[in-house]
């Protein structure tokens, strides 16, 4: 796989995080996601899409118009590395980390590994 192709499936799963349609996020999983992934992050892990979109689904529901921008892209192998913000609905900055994640053969995510301080973690 290409840089290209990998960067393509941390774009699209990026957005999905922003999507509030269903039928529109599930279209961006099957385009980005291996349908068996598994999700991990301080709070969590989930398998699959259904999981997830639940998942997502709440974190929009606490941070209405939330999404993520990818500061720092690296990739090597089947592996990608990203540093992001978290950005509420008028754009400001509510939280920075990183994302860890494991392709499969067609450039799709299996593994998707956030990296983030919770309160009261410092």
């Amino acid at each position: 796989m290409t840089f290209a192709t990998y960067k393509r499936s941390l774009d699209i799963y990026e957005s999905s995080w922003s999507a509030t349609d269903p039928a529109k996020r599930l279209d961006l999983f099957m385009q980005s996601l291996s349908p068996e992934c598994i999700y991990t992050d301080p709070n969590t892990q989930l398998n699959g899409y259904e999981q997830l979109a639940g998942y997502m689904s709440e974190l929009q529901r606490q941070v209405p118009g939330v999404r993520f921008v990818t500061t720092e892209f690296k990739t090597h192998h089947d592996r990608s590395l990203t540093h992001w913000q978290m950005e509420d609905g008028s754009g400001k900055v509510i939280g920075v980390g990183a994302s860890l994640f494991v392709h499969a053969s067609d450039g799709r995510l299996t593994q998707m590994t956030g990296f983030f301080d919770q309160p009261g973690s410092a």
